[in-house]
């Protein structure tokens, strides 16, 4: 009887050693997860104008310049980062957004609204301009930006890149 006692004992304590190392294993996975890098999206929509077209910076790095119809994607750790769009015409627009792990952030380059509502329909209907635009790190700099970011929500987003894929 003292036997079967110490065996069921020593299953146990193998039981709990294996159960033990299966949750390490199930939390370094959704450590693993966490970390995923957010996606984040810059885009020109299809205008019939393209002009300058403007460098995007993040953290401070250019990543490249985006054409009329185009778009660039970079991935990211999760975080607050800073990002800049402008050209040589004009003064570089900088505002900072914090992304989650595993998500899609999208970001329309279109000139900044002027108040004017007549003149602002007939600039967005030639160059493009959704979303919602973007605080500036600095309302004076952002005044006298050319180009300026603009959030689309994920849905509007995934659709507008869509659309930038098509012929």
């Amino acid at each position: 009887m003292r036997q079967v006692g110490r065996g069921l004992v020593a299953f146990c304590a193998v039981g709990i050693v294996i159960l033990g190392a299966g949750l390490s294993a199930v939390e370094s996975q959704a450590k693993e997860r966490t970390t995923r890098p957010a996606r984040l999206y810059f885009l020109r929509e299809k205008g019939l104008m393209d002009g300058l077209r403007p460098d995007v910076q993040v953290d401070g790095k250019s990543i490249g310049a985006v054409g009329n119809g185009a778009y660039l994607v970079i991935d990211r750790p999760p975080g607050l980062h800073q990002l800049a769009v402008g050209n040589t015409l004009a003064v570089i627009f900088e505002t900072e957004v914090q992304v989650e792990a595993g998500q899609s952030y999208y970001f329309n380059i279109a000139p900044r609204a002027s108040g004017v509502p007549l003149q602002d329909l007939a600039v967005f209907a030639l160059v493009g301009g959704k979303g919602q635009p973007m605080q500036a790190k600095s309302p004076l700099r952002a005044a006298l930006a050319g180009p300026i970011f603009y959030r689309l929500e994920p849905a509007a987003g995934a659709a507008e890149i869509e659309r930038l894929k098509a012929p």
